[in-house]
């Protein structure tokens, strides 16, 4: 087709469409909605996804940090003496050569960053894997999503009407226990007592889902916020 000059407003094919068509009559054309299979996701009632368990974080004052896979050697030594990580043959950095075994080793660095910036109180969660060296799995490395989460200082921000309080190990345990709620199951989930390097000896908890160790809960041991160098109580 070539257009005449004097039509400058047909300039692409689209523009020719419409013109046919004008031509040809729009009411002779026969009205008809475009048509799409559709399919319903499936969605399993016995899994919780994860966008409901962030969501419900986020709701009770939570914030959700992104940190790097890669984590300081000194820093989870002091949290897992007993666990080895895997270590990187080029990492990027001194302090960060070696593969988390857990959340945690990336969430309280962040702890510490926040705080050396005037934030006395920090609520930061975090979804991610974690890489555990073991023989029997693919490529030698068990790789599993975990969530975590982290408080710190005071239990609400400053208000004239409220009293002001630090966070205690029932703030935490009241965060898992909501998320633990959203599962519909939460009767199969049990809280005992428990020792681990990097918690307070009397401050931790064990949870457990028919028997089975699922995660941790408690406060973090009072050496180990001194040499990471947390400043207050940190609970995770």
């Amino acid at each position: 087709v070539q257009v005449p000059s004097y039509r400058f407003d047909i300039a692409i094919e689209e523009d020719l469409i419409e013109e046919v068509a004008r031509v040809y009559g729009y009411n002779a054309i026969k009205a008809a909605a475009p048509a799409a299979q559709l399919r319903m996701t499936e969605r399993k009632e016995a899994s919780v996804s994860r966008h409901t368990l962030t969501n419900a974080l986020v709701e009770r004052g939570y914030q959700e940090a992104i940190t790097y896979s890669f984590v300081d050697p000194k820093v989870q030594e002091k949290l897992f003496p007993a666990q080895t990580g895997l270590t990187l043959p080029h990492p990027i950095s001194a302090d960060m050569s070696v593969m988390r075994v857990s959340l945690w080793s990336g969430l309280l660095p962040a702890v510490v960053h926040n705080q050396n910036r005037q934030q006395s109180r920090v609520r930061l969660f975090e979804c991610g894997l974690r890489f555990v060296p073991d023989e029997s799995a693919e490529n030698k490395v068990r790789q599993q999503n975990m969530i975590a989460g982290v408080i710190g200082g005071n239990r609400s921000d400053e208000h004239w009407g409220e009293e002001k309080a630090a966070t205690d190990f029932y703030d935490i345990k009241g965060d898992v226990e909501a998320l633990l709620s959203l599962t519909a199951d939460a009767t199969s989930y049990e809280f005992s007592k428990a020792e681990i390097a990097a918690l307070h000896p009397g401050q931790t908890a064990k949870i457990t889902r028919n028997g089975v160790l699922v995660g941790y809960v408690g406060a973090l041991h009072p050496e180990l916020e001194r040499k990471i160098g947390l400043n207050g109580r940190t609970l995770i």
